[in-house]
């Protein structure tokens, strides 16, 4: 009874000491795993170990108590761990992520092959006779050590930074997987048929299977272990889908079955473990082998993730920690037992940030500063590399030393990982604001990062169209932001991301679904579903609950994690079954001029009219040419002059390149260069004359920068016949409002600018026409954009989507103070 009530104190007081340790590191951007690890060194004969004497009790030390205590909680631990690396992860960027985890772990190999022989000897100095076997060992585990990333505590720290919807992120947890992976199986492998040594003299002990350095039986002991763990991963798998398909139609499968397939795991990899193979790894093995969809994994997942988080977790890596003993590490002073660390830390940091780094370079798309984020992540330390620790101290090639200087230094590693990419990021994003990102600047050949979002499903359709249209012939990176408005009273805001459309598509709703919003979230991802099967165009989901008020924050923060160059929002105004447009819901339209104002890049505002489908019935119409088909689409972009107008220009450029979009520039002229009146009178002061003349002077430049893009327009879309390109004359609102209503009709989709900064010439052109009024209606849209989407053009059985784009004022600052300060450095 008292060793029960020892072991049971022993874990209350690691699982109490790993939550008071995350609550203090955790403001660092530390992860839960050095918690967990501090926690069992406290608890071990480090620290408790001294005052409490464990051998009065039966007890060798408390590193062992609980080892042997959560054998069988290990082995759900390491299932979980498996059932976590969904490898269809990789799918979006095999090739990248294979590339990077490749690169990071040759570096890190080469430098302990290099260095093994030299650590050996740092670690076991006046050691006895030279067995090389053992040194060959010691190297070969190093190697697995250093090169080795825990992908469960990146992807803690990636989105604890916020990069789960970035491509930087997505690279690195993909990278994380293929090393992780590697690494489990290089020790599944080793695990198999190990050498051991004497921890007094070094020399190996003779093997369990006799003959068994003879190739045949090594060939013959690794198929037949092979076979035991495809079996049981085989019978667990088969289970499983018996389970989906008998509980088809549900969410959830029931604690009694859940029970039993937990049973079946831990009865499967004992099976293993007595046939020769490691229970642990045959875990892994099979919680790898697990299906992802239907309820069984739903189950698993839901039921199992706080659980192992937060109970079996901190008691795994808290046994671990127990286990060292900093009091005996041999002659190892504190100042050897220091440098020691040092050099194993820096042998890991150097490999993957170099090895990542060259790795960045060879791929050519990503900047060095996003390398090094990469570098630093994949540096992460915390499961396969422990394991290979165990392993070589059970197999006696490392001694307690040798532990105890890895262990740090794969601590320190992981330590570093978080502040230092959360500095490079912090830098990034500083940086992401003070830059131009609007459309004018962005060469077509780059990558286009564009965040649409919707309120609903019924606008995942119009809006992803628009995205995988202005992809033309670059890359580009499309995010969709479910925008939820927070019915209850709490005042907080969830954002939450899907990993794959595909988990929630054939959900069964139940009626207690978390946040009462899972059926709305469900159709949205539904609809992005179809529309991924119909246009192989990756989209990247998020979620965003929060009040109108504050919904405005949640999308900047989504421009910033995305770093979008373009976020389209939707008008708040519906489409009725007439074809007018209503407002359903109060509060959006001052959400959109929120984000239209806040925003850190350019905004497009969509006013849908049953925007056209890429691959819709009429594409699969037998009667339809192929020429008609290519046409789908007919653009037409108003140009008047200022910067938003530019942003629509050449955001219609960039259409132009998709081969199923045909443009048209339209460009608004006065009819003739009649002599501006003079704005000075006598009666005008100093300051006056000043302002007036800084006026005169942005209309110069602006009429410049006009003229300047027009001209590099026409030379390089409408000469070699990409884009078509027309000019009207009009004197006032009222000729311009009557070009536009001939217009309408002949097109599909209008891309118009707001009209901000467009100089006497634009105002002109539309003084008379509304917009610039204060009772106007919409404001947002500018004259142009609210005239092309009023329900008057209806009357002529005429509707077309208009796209009303607005660039964003840093850029316009930016010209401004080099204007005025035309010597300082930033010029």
């Amino acid at each position: 009874m008292a060793g029960l009530m020892l072991i049971n104190g022993l874990m209350l007081t690691v699982l109490a000491l790993s939550g008071i340790f995350h609550s203090a590191l955790r403001r660092l951007g530390q992860p839960s795993i050095i918690s967990h690890i501090l926690a069992g060194v406290v608890v071990g004969p480090t620290f408790l170990g001294r005052a409490v004497d464990l051998r009065r009790l039966g007890m060798e030390d408390a590193g062992r108590a609980l080892g042997d205590t959560i054998y069988y909680l290990r082995i759900v631990f390491m299932f979980f761990v498996g059932l976590e690396m969904d490898l269809r992860y990789l799918r979006h960027n095999l090739r990248r992520s294979l590339v990077l985890a490749c690169g990071g772990s040759a570096v890190c190999l080469l430098l302990a092959f290099l260095a093994g022989p030299f650590f050996f000897g740092l670690l076991h100095p006046g050691e006895g006779p030279f067995h090389p076997a053992k040194l060959y060992a010691s190297t070969t585990l190093l190697m697995l050590v250093l090169s080795s990333t825990a992908s469960p505590v990146l992807i803690r720290i990636v989105t604890e930074l916020k990069l789960t919807a970035s491509e930087t992120g997505q690279l690195a947890i993909g990278a994380a997987f293929a090393t992780d992976i590697a690494s489990l199986t290089a020790i599944s492998m080793m695990v198999v048929n190990p050498t051991s040594f004497d921890r007094d003299t070094g020399k190996p002990l003779p093997p369990r299977i006799p003959n068994a350095d003879a190739p045949s039986v090594q060939l013959v002991v690794f198929v037949w272990l092979a076979l035991v763990v495809w079996a049981a991963a085989a019978l667990a798998v088969r289970a499983a889908r018996l389970l989906n398909r008998v509980r088809r139609g549900h969410r959830y499968i029931s604690m009694y079955e859940l029970c039993g397939m937990l049973l079946l795991i831990v009865s499967l990899s004992l099976s293993a473990q007595h046939l020769g193979y490691s229970a642990s790894m045959a875990a892994y093995i099979i919680g790898l082998a697990m299906p992802r969809d239907g309820p069984m994994a739903r189950t698993l997942v839901d039921r199992l993730t706080y659980p192992v988080h937060q109970l079996i977790m901190p008691l795994c890596f808290g046994a671990i920690g127990a286990r060292l003993d900093f009091a005996q590490i041999g002659r190892f002073t504190a100042s050897q037992l220091t440098a020691a660390v040092t050099f194993a830390t820096l042998l890991s940091v150097a490999g993957k940030v170099a090895g990542t780094v060259l790795a960045c370079r060879m791929l050519g798309s990503i900047s060095a500063q996003e390398a090094l984020v990469l570098g630093f992540l994949l540096n992460v330390k915390g499961y396969s590399d422990i394991l290979a620790i165990n392993f070589g101290d059970k197999s006696g090639v490392w001694g307690e030393t040798a532990q105890v200087v890895l262990l740090l230094s794969s601590i320190v590693n992981t330590f570093m990982a978080g502040p230092a990419s959360a500095a490079i990021v912090r830098q990034q994003r500083r940086a992401f604001t003070y830059r131009s990102h609007c459309l004018q600047d962005l060469r077509l050949d780059h990558e286009l990062r564009v965040l649409v979002c919707v309120h609903g499903a019924a606008g995942v359709h119009a809006m992803l169209t628009l995205a995988e249209l202005s992809k033309g012939s670059a890359p580009i990176a499309v995010y969709l932001l479910h925008l939820i408005e927070l019915k209850t009273k709490s005042k907080y805001a969830i954002t939450h991301l899907y990993r794959d459309p595909l988990d929630a598509v054939d959900k069964k709703k139940d009626d207690d679904d978390q946040w009462g919003y899972s059926r709305e979230m469900d159709q949205v991802t539904a609809a992005v579903h179809a529309f991924t099967n119909d246009t192989a165009v990756p989209v990247r989901q998020m979620t965003a609950i929060s009040n109108l008020l504050s919904m405005d924050a949640d999308v900047r923060n989504a421009m910033e994690d995305a770093r979008a160059s373009l976020v389209i929002v939707p008008f708040h105004k519906d489409r009725r079954y007439d074809g007018r447009m209503v407002c359903r819901r109060e509060g959006r339209r001052q959400l959109n001029q929120r984000i239209m104002h806040k925003a850190p890049c350019t905004v497009g505002l969509l006013v849908d009219r049953n925007l056209p489908s890429i691959s819709g019935d009429e594409a699969n119409d037998e009667d339809e040419s192929p020429l008609l088909e290519q046409c789908a689409f007919t653009v037409a972009a108003v140009f008047l002059g200022g910067p938003d107008d530019r942003e629509a220009v050449a955001y219609a450029t960039r259409l132009a390149a998709h081969p199923a979009v045909s443009v048209t520039v339209s460009r608004f002229l006065l009819p003739a260069a009649e002599p501006e009146p003079d704005r000075r009178s006598s009666f005008v002061s100093a300051v006056e004359e000043v302002v007036l003349e800084e006026v005169e002077e942005e209309e110069e430049e602006s009429v410049a920068a006009d003229r300047e893009f027009m001209e590099e327009m026409y030379t390089r879309f409408v000469e070699p016949g990409h884009v078509a390109y027309t000019e009207r004359y009009v004197s006032n609102g009222v000729e311009t409002l009557n070009s536009l209503s001939s217009m309408v009709g002949a097109y599909s989709l209008f891309v118009v600018g707001k009209g901000s900064g467009g100089g006497a010439a634009w105002t002109a052109m539309t003084a008379g026409m509304g917009g610039l009024e204060e009772e106007e209606e919409c404001s947002e849209l500018g004259p142009i954009g609210e005239l092309l989407a009023s329900d008057d053009l209806l009357a002529a059985g005429c509707s077309c989507s208009v796209l009303v784009l607005q660039q964003h004022t840093l850029h316009r600052k930016m010209k401004t103070w080099r204007r005025r300060h035309p010597h300082s450095i930033l010029s």
